[in-house]
């Protein structure tokens, strides 16, 4: 999940196959100095995300997590609301403390019944 880390290969230098997670629902990233989000391809079945208090700029590489319904965002470095596009089941989204100006990018969060957007521009 952090920039600059590299997939570990096997001893014969291969590629690892990716692990599924199939049974994982919820996972907690917090106040892990993260800087991008990434790696989280075989987590298909997360209902629960929590990527707060990291150092989070830009919302991607969440479009596969279609079954999302609650996304912790906040406490981070986000200046704009985008990638959410495909989280059709998103209940909860907290966007708290970031660098955010406007709100945009939810049109397709018909579900969002919880947005918190407190301390930010």
């Amino acid at each position: 999940l952090k920039k600059g880390v590299e997939d570990p290969t096997r001893e014969d230098g291969d590629d690892w196959e990716p692990v599924d997670f199939p049974k994982v629902r919820s996972l907690r990233l917090s106040f892990l100095n993260i800087i991008e989000i990434s790696s989280l391809n075989n987590f298909n079945s997360l209902l629960t995300l929590r990527l707060d208090n990291n150092i989070i700029d830009e919302i991607k590489n969440l479009d596969h997590l279609v079954q999302l319904q609650w996304l912790d965002l906040s406490f981070n470095n986000i200046r704009k609301i985008q990638g959410l596009s495909e989280l059709v089941n998103l209940t909860d989204l907290s966007l708290y403390n970031n660098q955010i100006a406007a709100i945009e990018g939810l049109d397709n969060c018909t579900k969002l019944h919880v947005l918190s957007l407190g301390r930010n521009q």
